[in-house]
């Protein structure tokens, strides 16, 4: 009779209820007010790192080393190009005249006003936003506190199931190197017996030297039985058997 795998059984039901305790561990991060605080600013980091992640793996490097010496070779351009470069350049002039013309009314009707400059001299609005050149440094647009709460919250309860089912793993091997392993003890057991049977047949090979050493010493003796009167062997045959010396 086949016996049943109460460990796997017991494995799948530990399993099942880890994600009722993934669960419970969502629903505190709604509840609880220390743990929502905690989940909501964790859950921005993480949040962070996902964005930093895809765009590190959506970024083609080689692609933005082509389209940058695209853009830094030189191009010859035709008459046409040239009129609408010249033109738009007056145009930008133009409009750049006009608008320095409104902000100097603007600074003479708003006296005494200096809100419009910062720390260095650049006036709001007019600031240029540089991409940054390190990913890694780059700030995301956050997320909402339930958003950032249910990420939190889905990451804690994902990694709780997971040391769950590598906790069962890691029992399960070392349980099973605890187990003797049937092949090895098989081997063991015969390895024993060949050297038994090895040691006996080395018994018996001396036991058969040392009666063939017995035989040869009868068989001398009885060669050298004379009759008293013939002075003949006794054991003729033995005699017949004896190789002639040349």
């Amino acid at each position: 009779m086949v016996p049943l795998p109460l460990f796997k059984l017991a494995a799948l039901l530990v399993r099942h209820v880890s994600k009722y305790g993934a669960n419970h561990i969502k629903a505190q991060a709604h509840e609880h007010p220390r743990f929502r605080q905690f989940a909501a600013r964790y859950g921005q980091s993480i949040h962070q790192i996902n964005m930093r992640l895809n765009v590190a793996l959506l970024r083609n490097p080689s692609a933005e080393a082509r389209a940058k010496e695209k853009a830094e070779a030189p191009t010859v351009k035709t008459k046409e190009e040239i009129e609408k470069e010249e033109e738009k350049k007056r145009k930008k002039e133009e409009q750049a005249r006009i608008e320095a013309e409104q902000q100097q009314q603007q600074q003479q009707s708003q006296q005494g006003q200096q809100g419009t400059t910062g720390m260095f001299g650049v006036r709001q609005g007019h600031f240029r936003v540089f991409p940054a050149t390190n990913l890694w440094g780059r700030k995301f647009r956050p997320l909402s506190e339930n958003k950032a709460v249910d990420l939190f919250a889905d990451v804690v309860g994902d990694a709780f199931i997971l040391s769950v089912a590598m906790g069962l793993i890691v029992y399960e091997y070392w349980k099973a190197s605890q187990k003797p392993d049937a092949n090895l003890e098989r081997i063991k057991d015969l390895d024993a017996r060949f050297e038994q049977l090895q040691l006996r047949e080395d018994k018996l090979e001396k036991d058969e030297e040392e009666v063939k050493a017995k035989v040869a010493v009868l068989e001398e003796a009885l060669r050298a039985l004379r009759d008293p009167k013939t002075k003949k062997p006794l054991c003729p045959t033995l005699q017949a058997s004896v190789p002639s010396s040349a």
